[in-house]
Order: structure tokens, then C-alpha cells, then sequence
């Protein structure tokens, strides 16, 4: 039986626990959130009342007035959501479309404003056609049970994100899963694979969005075409915010136009809301007719394409946001490496700091927080137990000044509560 225990907490066990009913579980996890709120602990759905910029407004854990942060727990890696030229072009996709198409594009919703974004998207990630729809998990779950079913082999790394995991669940494929980039281990799958019956498909991140991790993608392209195994990406982190030119983890490996299935998200780079899937266009009309998750829902909203097509206008005319955005992520991660932290070492936005222990993660995130620094907390589920970690995100709109102010606090708090791999070298 799971006790109640706020601080030491274990959903894992309470998720595992087959003495209690669902009830049970429910209300038990209810006391613990509210108990959690009471003791200024809760870390989670933090309430916003601004625009999720470079610096927010947001509500203190004391529930008082908002206070002005920085917000390094953002995808929104080039600052675009309040880009003036994405507003404009959403407003004025209001006054022409209306806020909805009422329907999925099957039916009634497939505009020329669709279609147009449509075409030059695929252009942008050097593949022939692209579908819309309405988030990166339903293009996922969306794309993958269109191609796989039952007697059908998924093949994914042990990292993947939890909508490429869904996908596979749901599509009632045979599941085999390879070592987190380790392509020895992921061609013993494809050897298996090679003796099983039905279509194969080999997933993997373009950029792990929990560890910012950047997929050797230039050998698992070559070992999927050796075998003849499809290969799909989902470039949710990637796309926009990776690569000389923003396009992506394709492009920063050097293997545009070689796999088959490229995904991607809308809610990370470009700053608005939905997902895509790029590939030939024999497959792309294939998802159209058989990817349930976007024939049976609305069409991704006008306001949102029109915000989305103009944010690929302005990633291809001010490339100066992709180097922006870089040497910020740069900046950050070896000033915490200098000082001592444990820190992933990819060339992305997404900065893990590993803290290997609940209870101090917590309170680095909480007093951050507490000082005006937004950060995420990072445990169970969405990671390993003792992989608990802080996830920095850095983003073209911030400012040097913005960076000081946060490895300033993050070194003071390293010392404070004893996770610094190296304590004491300078900044």
C-alpha cells in the first residue's frame, strides 16, 4: 500500500499498487496535490498571465501578484509567438477565414491557405508532400497506426517520445526497442526484424526533448537502408531550431531528402500550435485517407497556418535567429558546465541539468522559481527515477544580460544544496 508522504512521494509505486482501486488511487493523489499546493511544493501547472516570452509574468507560489521571470522553460526557441508579422498575419486569417473550419480537411476544411502551407513546408524539409495536423502526438499516433497493425514490427529507441511509444501501442504492432542511439544495438533489432512477417518501421527523435540529444542519424539512415526498413523522425525539436539553417536534425546530420517519414511540431520553434507530416506523395495520400487521428478531426485552424506559414517566411529570411539561438544555448550550457554542473553537451536549446535526486531538484526549481527564474522540473514519468533533472531552455530573444542573471542563480543554488560535480571553479 502507497503511504502518504508528500516530500518522498512515489508515483511510480502508486501507479504499480494492484491493492488499491482506481478511486482510491485518485483521491489519494488528490490529497497529495493539495497538500503539495498547501506547502508552497507543487511545481506543476504554474499559472502565466503574459505571453510565454522571454521574460513572463507569472503567479507566485504564495499566490500573490505576478512577478516578472525569466523563463528558461519554454520551447519557444526563436521567440515567435509574439513575432509582430505572426500576429498580423493571424489576424488577418481571422478576418478572412473566421477562428475554425468546422470540419477535417477530408471533408470541408481543406483551404488554399492549407494547401499553400502545405507545399511549402514539404519544400522545407526536402520531401514532396506534407500533411497538417492539429499536434505533434495525433501526427504520431496518426501516422504510425496508418502504416502499422497487427503482424507489423515498430522499432524504436528506448528514448523516444511518449507519442511515438503511443503510436506503436496503439497500432497493435509487434514492439522491439533498441539502446538509447546505439545503432549495434538497433541493427540487432533489424536482424530480428529481418525474420518476422509485415511492413517494419524504425522511429526514432530527431532532438530528445528531455536530454536535448541530437540522433546519430547518418548511420541509422545507412543501416535502414541496408536492411530495407522505413525510417521515420520526429523532428518536434529539431525543426526551426537546429541545423545551419533552422531545418532541422536532418539537416544538421546531413541526411535531407534520405528518410522516408519526417515529423514535426508547430508549437516549438514556430511558436503557434499543431503538427506535420513530411514524406513522398504517394505516402502523404495515403496518411490523408488513413491517418484516423487527422481524418477524424478538425482542420488545424486558419489563424494557426496563416501564424505558422508566416513563421517559415521569417526562419528563412532572418537566419540570424537560428545563430542567435545557438550561441545562446552556447553561452549557457558551458557557463554551467564551468561551474560544475552535470550537463548535457548536444548543440541544442535544450540544456539537461542533471540533479540525480528528487527532493533537491525540487528545491533548486522552487527557489529559482521563488527569485524569478522559470524553470521546468524534470521527474518520473516523463524520466527515469535518480535521472531527475532541471530542463533549461535558451532562446534567441534572450538577452546576455537575461544568461548572466541565471548561471548567477544556478551557481549560488548549486553551492547551496550541494550538485555541483565540480564546486568551486569559477564562472
Amino acid at each position: 500500500m502507497v503511504h502518504m508522504d508528500v516530500e518522498n512521494f512515489d508515483v511510480k509505486a502508486l501507479l504499480s499498487d494492484q491493492t488499491m482501486s482506481l478511486q482510491e488511487k485518485m483521491t489519494l493523489f488528490d490529497r497529495v496535490i493539495d497538500e503539495a499546493r498547501a506547502k508552497k511544493i507543487y511545481l506543476f501547472f504554474r499559472t502565466t498571465t503574459g505571453p510565454s516570452e522571454a521574460h513572463i509574468n507569472a503567479v507566485t507560489l504564495e499566490g500573490g501578484r505576478p512577478m516578472n521571470m525569466i523563463m528558461m522553460a519554454s520551447n519557444n526557441y526563436l521567440g515567435l509567438t509574439t513575432h509582430p508579422e505572426l500576429k498580423e498575419r493571424a489576424k488577418a486569417a481571422i478576418d478572412k477565414w473566421g477562428i475554425g473550419m468546422a470540419g477535417p480537411c477530408t471533408l470541408n476544411g481543406n483551404t488554399t491557405l492549407h494547401q499553400e502551407f502545405e507545399s511549402k513546408l514539404a519544400v522545407f524539409k526536402h520531401c514532396e508532400a506534407s500533411m497538417l495536423f492539429p499536434s505533434g502526438y495525433s501526427a504520431n499516433i496518426g501516422c504510425i497506426t496508418a502504416i502499422l497493425g497487427k503482424g507489423d514490427v515498430f522499432i524504436g529507441d528506448e528514448l523516444n517520445h511518449a507519442s511515438l511509444i503511443d503510436g506503436a501501442r496503439f497500432s497493435g504492432a509487434k514492439r522491439l526497442v533498441f539502446k538509447h542511439s546505439d545503432t549495434v544495438d538497433l541493427e540487432r533489432c533489424l536482424i530480428e526484424a529481418k525474420s518476422l512477417p509485415g511492413q517494419k518501421l524504425v522511429a526514432v527523435d530527431g532532438v530528445y526533448s528531455m536530454d536535448g540529444e541530437i540522433a546519430p542519424l547518418r548511420p541509422i539512415v545507412d543501416l535502414c537502408k541496408r536492411y530495407g526498413v522505413m525510417l521515420m523522425v520526429d523532428d518536434a525539436h529539431g525543426t526551426g531550431a537546429v541545423g545551419k539553417t533552422g531545418r532541422g536534425s536532418l539537416e544538421y546530420c546531413g541526411v535531407e531528402g534520405e528518410v522516408d517519414i519526417v515529423m514535426g511540431t508547430f508549437s516549438k520553434a514556430f511558436g503557434s500550435f499543431g503538427g506535420f507530416v513530411a514524406g513522398s506523395k504517394p505516402f502523404i495520400n495515403w496518411l490523408r485517407h488513413f491517418a484516423r487521428a487527422g481524418m477524424f478531426t478538425a482542420a488545424v485552424a486558419p489563424m494557426n497556418v496563416a501564424a505558422c506559414l508566416a513563421g517559415l517566411e521569417v526562419m528563412q529570411s532572418h537566419p540570424e535567429l537560428v545563430e542567435k539561438l545557438r550561441e545562446n544555448a552556447a553561452f549557457l550550457r558551458n557557463g554551467l558546465i564551468e561551474m560544475g554542473y552535470e550537463v548535457g553537451r548536444d548543440e541544442t536549446a535544450i540544456i539537461p541539468v542533471f540533479v540525480r535526486d528528487r527532493i533537491k531538484a525540487y528545491a533548486i526549481v522552487k527557489e529559482a522559481y521563488e527569485r524569478g527564474l522559470f524553470l521546468s522540473l524534470i521527474e518520473y514519468p516523463a524520466v527515469a527515477p535518480g535521472s531527475e533533472r532541471l530542463r533549461v531552455t535558451a532562446m534567441a530573444t534572450h538577452t546576455r544580460e537575461d544568461l548572466v542573471t541565471a548561471l548567477s542563480m544556478l551557481k549560488e543554488l548549486g553551492h547551496k544544496y550541494g550538485v555541483l560535480v565540480n564546486p568551486g571553479k569559477a564562472l
